[in-house]
């Protein structure tokens, strides 16, 4: 499979000679196939808005190597089908949504009836085709912005799309919108490159991860493997007394309750088996007992404490 983005040490240093230089980010590595949602995490100041800058050739590497459906980044004409929503949008703000995209449509070359259909299509796509397209971009709340922002970064019909914090902003139906789109371009062989901090939303689109820290790859692959099932075992109770709780704890390594959900974690099967005999002989309802699937969130967790592999 054709790659989409892919750099080879990629590397940019900040500072002068006069200091010690600062690591924007330093040896990253990766190869996104087209027709992938691959997200790009890690703690503030890890690197994630530097890649993102690198790849759109706002500022320049130290060494290294990055090419944008096989053109060197170096080449503007690498950039020509690509599309980008950054991080806290800022926008003409005197503009309106039709204006705005016809605007951003005629840097591509889109004009007429062309440039009117796309419009249309992309403000229905992002929920902003009411009467609200004709309001100044002044009056918008955030999320609409981050909603025509999302519209403006597809205009060109690119084939790879740069998100940084797509659903920052959004209430729950809007989010799952735009989780919806980004589904949608996948389907249509796009390929979406994704920096967000929403641990579980890069869990539930992305294929793949990388996982930044100080600048530095600690952790990449796909997300079906790294979230694979870990070591431990979850019990989940209905009906548990006080009586039946107490003795759990007392098998069990960490308790959960909540919603009249009881959740004891043990280290091997043994002790899980255990406890749900413990639970059964008080009157409580063993709901599953299954081993326990790690969590993005655990994996991130663990890696930035563990530090760089």
């Amino acid at each position: 499979m054709a790659s989409a983005i892919k750099t080879e040490g990629l590397t940019k240093y900040y500072g002068s000679l006069l200091r010690k230089p600062v690591v924007g980010v330093e040896d990253l590595t990766l190869d996104v196939k087209m027709g992938q949602v691959y997200g790009l995490v890690g703690p503030n100041g890890s690197g994630k808005t530097t890649t993102l800058k690198l790849l759109l050739g706002l500022i320049f590497p130290t060494r290294g190597t990055m090419t944008l459906l096989g053109r060197d980044v170096r080449d503007p004409a690498s950039r020509q089908r690509v599309g980008f929503l950054p991080d806290g949008p800022y926008f003409y703000d005197h503009l309106n949504a039709d204006e705005l995209l016809s605007f951003y449509g005629g840097l591509f070359g889109l004009s007429g009836a062309e440039l009117r259909k796309r419009s249309d299509e992309l403000l229905e796509m992002v929920g902003m085709a009411g009467p609200e397209r004709r309001r100044r971009i002044r009056e918008y709340s955030k999320g609409m912005i981050q909603r025509v922002g999302v519209a403006q970064a597809l205009i060109n019909d690119p084939d790879v799309v740069l998100l940084d914090e797509p659903t920052a902003g959004l209430d729950p139906i809007g989010a799952m919108q735009i989780r919806e789109i980004m589904f949608r371009l996948r389907d249509r062989g796009k390929t979406v490159f994704l920096c967000s901090h929403l641990l579980g939303e890069i869990e539930r689109i992305c294929d793949n991860v990388t996982i930044l820290n100080e600048g530095r790859t600690v952790r990449q692959g796909a997300v079906q493997d790294l979230v694979e099932p870990g070591e431990d075992y979850m019990v989940e109770a209905r009906e548990v007394d006080n009586e039946g709780e107490q003795a759990i704890r007392e098998l069990a390594d960490s308790i959960e309750t909540g919603d009249g959900l009881l959740q004891a974690v043990a280290s091997d099967q043994d002790k899980a088996v255990a406890i749900a005999r413990q639970i059964s002989e008080n009157g409580g309802e063993v709901v599953s007992l299954s081993r326990r699937r790690r969590t993005l969130e655990d994996i991130f967790i663990e890696t930035i404490r563990g530090g760089r592999e």
